[in-house]
């Protein structure tokens, strides 16, 4: 019975967290995709994954933002040189494992492979900052 209670009692206390932690994320994405709105240029926090080099099973956190000179994205983590990615890529859009994320699978031109994990509400801004092309302009 002890058990139940304290089961009870950590779903009554972890789900109002939960749910007040994903409408805080909500309301900052909300608030980052009116101001690129605008005209601002407002990186997107993500995780990034190379799949091959250097950085190989590894993952960062950090910025996805455009490029100063339009030349492609640019990758900026916390202590780190910033990664330039080439524009022209394809990219394939999945259901993250945590809730409210995607992963926006970039390969890049060139053979570069990376996974970029964003919040749902951001996945259009991150392939529009990528530069890949809407398969509805194809039609």
């Amino acid at each position: 019975m002890e058990t139940l209670i304290e089961a009870v009692l950590i779903v009554l206390l972890v789900a109002p967290a939960g749910w007040l932690a994903r409408r805080t994320v909500a309301r900052r994405a909300g608030a980052r995709t009116a101001s690129a709105a605008d005209g601002a240029t407002v990186p997107i926090p993500c995780r990034a994954r190379w799949r091959q080099g250097v950085r190989r099973r590894v993952f960062g956190y950090g910025r996805l933002g455009p490029g100063a000179d339009g030349t492609g994205a640019v990758f900026k983590a916390p202590l780190r040189r910033a990664v330039v990615l080439p524009r022209g890529g394809r990219a394939a859009v999945r259901t993250g494992l945590r809730p409210g994320m995607r992963v926006l699978e970039y390969r890049a031109p060139d053979g570069l492979r990376v996974d970029f994990q964003v919040y749902d509400a951001e996945v259009d801004r991150a392939a529009r900052i990528l530069r890949i092309p809407d398969p509805a302009d194809f039609r």
